[in-house]
Order: C-alpha cells, then sequence, then structure tokens
C-alpha cells in the first residue's frame, strides 16, 4: 500500500496545484500514510477529521473553517479514482480463481522472525499491536507482497510472488503452428501431437461429476421432502443428510485434486516443446479462443465441452511463451477451416477451405500451408 500512496502522490502533484491551500491539505492527509482515513476512502466512504483523535488533531487545528460535506466528496472522489487507477495499472497480482479468499500483505504487514530451530512469519491481524505468528517448514528470503488464500476445501496456502526472470527473445528459430483441441492438448504444424491423454482425462472427470450430481439431487430430493413432514424423526433425519451428504467441502477437495492432474500434463508438454535443443521455436501460431463457445454436439458432449479448460491452455502457452522469448501470434478461429490462408476462397461443399494447389502439395491442414 505504501507503494501505491507513493505513486498516487506523483499523479496527483499536477491536479494539486489547481487547488487551494485547504483543499490541498486534505488531499494530503488521505494520503499521508496506511491510516483509518486511507481505508476509509478505499471502501467508498468520504473520510472527516475527528479533532478528538490526535492524530486528526493537527490537521483540525490548521484552519478555522471546515470543508462542505460537497468539497470533501469531491476532493475524496478525485483521490479515490488515482488510487483505483494506480492499483489497477501499476500494481498487477496473479490470477487466481473465483472461488478463492485471498488476503494481500504487503511489506508494512508482516515481519519475518528467525531462531535456531525455525523461520516465523507474523502477520498483521485485526486487533491492534497484536499478530498472528506461522511457523515455516523451511528457511527462504521473504519479500514483496505476500497472498494468503483460503480455497473452498479448507486449505490454507500463502503464495510469495516475485518478479518472473524472462529470457531475451529469440532471434534465431522456426516458426509453428498450433491448434488446440480436447482428446489431444495440442497439434502442431509439424505433425506432432502433444498431451494424447489430456481428453481421457476430461471425460472422466466430467463423467464422474455427472455421477456425484445425480446422487446429490436425489438427497436433494429427499431433504426437502422431509422438510414438508416436520416432525422430530424426519427433522433428524434431513440434519444428518445437510451435514454429511450436501457439503461441497470434500466435493471441493476432489475437482482440485483432479484438475491438479491437467494442469501437471499441460506445463510438462510446453516445458517440453519450448525447451527443446533440436529445432528451437521462435514464434508460435494459435487461434484465440476467448470467445464464448457454442456446443451442439449432444448432450453428454456438451456437458464434456464445457469442462475443457481451454482458458488455462491459453494463459499456459502465454505465460510460457513469454518466459522462455516466444513471441505469441493470435488469430481468428473463424472459418479457419473453410476459409483459404492464401487467397481466401471458401469451398461450403467439402468443408475445408485449403486452396487446389495446398491439396496437390499434400497437405489439408490450414497452418501448415499458412506457414509453408
Amino acid at each position: 500500500m505504501k507503494s501505491v500512496i507513493a505513486e498516487a502522490k506523483k499523479k496527483l502533484a499536477h491536479t494539486l496545484k489547481h487547488f487551494n491551500d485547504q483543499d490541498r491539505h486534505y488531499a494530503c492527509w488521505l494520503l499521508c500514510g496506511v491510516n483509518r482515513q486511507f481505508f476509509e476512502l478505499l471502501d467508498g466512504r468520504i473520510p472527516v477529521p475527528n479533532p478528538e483523535v490526535s492524530f486528526d488533531r493537527n490537521y483540525c487545528l490548521s484552519y478555522d473553517r471546515p470543508l462542505s460535506s460537497k468539497a470533501l466528496r469531491s476532493i475524496a472522489g478525485v483521490v479515490r479514482r488515482t488510487v483505483n487507477k494506480v492499483r489497477r495499472d501499476s500494481v498487477c497480482y496473479p490470477r487466481t480463481q473465483a472461488f478463492h479468499n485471498r488476503i494481500d500483505f504487503d511489506a508494512s504487514c508482516y515481519t519475518v522472525r528467525s531462531t535456531e530451530d525455525a523461520q516465523f512469519l507474523e502477520l498483521m491481524s485485526l486487533q491492534p499491536g497484536k499478530r498472528i505468528s506461522l511457523r515455516l517448514k523451511g528457511r527462504s528470503k521473504i519479500r514483496g507482497t505476500l497472498q494468503l488464500i483460503r480455497d473452498t476445501a479448507g486449505t490454507y496456502s500463502l503464495r510469495v510472488y516475485v518478479p518472473q526472470q524472462c529470457e531475451e527473445k529469440r532471434k534465431t528459430g522456426t516458426v509453428i503452428g498450433i491448434d488446440l483441441g480436447y482428446t489431444e492438448m495440442m497439434a502442431t504444424s509439424e505433425q506432432e501431437l502433444l498431451g494424447t491423454d489430456l481428453g481421457q482425462y476430461f471425460s472422466a472427470i466430467s463423467d464422474k461429476r455427472r455421477k456425484n450430481s445425480e446422487g446429490r439431487n436425489r438427497m436433494h430430493s429427499l431433504f426437502r421432502n422431509l422438510l414438508k413432514k416436520p416432525n422430530k424423526d424426519n427433522l433428524a433425519k434431513a440434519e444428518r443428510i445437510r451435514k454429511h451428504n450436501l457439503g461441497r467441502k470434500k466435493q471441493r477437495a476432489r475437482y482440485i485434486r483432479d484438475i491438479g492432474v491437467i494442469k501437471t500434463i499441460v506445463n510438462r508438454e510446453l516445458n517440453l516443446l519450448f525447451t527443446r535443443k533440436t529445432n528451437p521455436i521462435k514464434q508460435i501460431v494459435v487461434e484465440d479462443l476467448s470467445a464464448r463457445m457454442k456446443v451442439h454436439f449432444g448432450k453428454k458432449w456438451n456437458r464434456r465441452l464445457s469442462g475443457w479448460m481451454r482458458g488455462y491452455l491459453q494463459e499456459r502457452i502465454r505465460y510460457k511463451a513469454k518466459k522462455h522469448g516466444i513471441e505469441v501470434s493470435e488469430v481468428n478461429p473463424a472459418y479457419s477451416s473453410r476459409e483459404c490462408p492464401r487467397c481466401h476462397c471458401t469451398d461450403k461443399k467439402t468443408d475445408t477451405g485449403i486452396h487446389l494447389s495446398a491439396r496437390f502439395a499434400g497437405t489439408t491442414d490450414m497452418l501448415t500451408w499458412l506457414l509453408r
């Protein structure tokens, strides 16, 4: 937060020149440190100096006439918008899942204490003067912003993020095309399939969740029927069903464990592809699959394709490529199987747009023909 305040003061320097002394003093009071008024400002409230508080007394004694509520609202809005812009543009944190509960601790919110036996991390708590002491398993240099994350499975994890050391952009190498798929993780223009067992894991996870959901639906129906006849035995049985059969803690833990296998396969295959010694890669061309996918392959395959982690695949490709100095070019996948990349003609009869010369050349793959 201290870095955010310092950057916000720099951006407000030009704007504060047009304020009078009292307005400028109030804006500086909002950004005088990680104090009560700063967090009230972030919560959307309008901080008002309190003369009974020793910290605010000096500000209140500086001026005889207090600012009006309209002036306070206007100045606080300017400062709040600047702070939010700095937090959005300058302070970026890695993406986390939506079900995570996260607390960020900057350098002023924690201390590291070492003893002969172990290393302790003391985090700031809601009680003034009291900190939460955590014993770490090993010893390391902890710096920067920490993230304390609690997922729905009830597990806690403390993450330390440091700047990523990226390689320089490669100037020599080959350019390949990548086509993401469901049964295989990807197919390259070099006629190589990566992650051939990934589709089996996707299908197994989807079918297992379907079977589990069917059983949970039956339990939900029984639970509602028992509540419609409220007697002592029915209420006791409904409470047992709610406690042992309708919880989400174990369900979420199983899902995280299953998804961990898929993430391991994705990262392993990408590391092997981007770090290969023979015929290294300079640039990759991949389809942009960020648009909403319309599936119409039946109930079973629609359910399976809805669990396809194409967003995670694209995010890891961008991350790994940037780390190894590889350029990524994303192309629009619309009508890519019908349109010829050279003459842009389409062939609706055969549902392929590869030009006749490409067929004579012995290839019907769009990315292969594009990179010839």
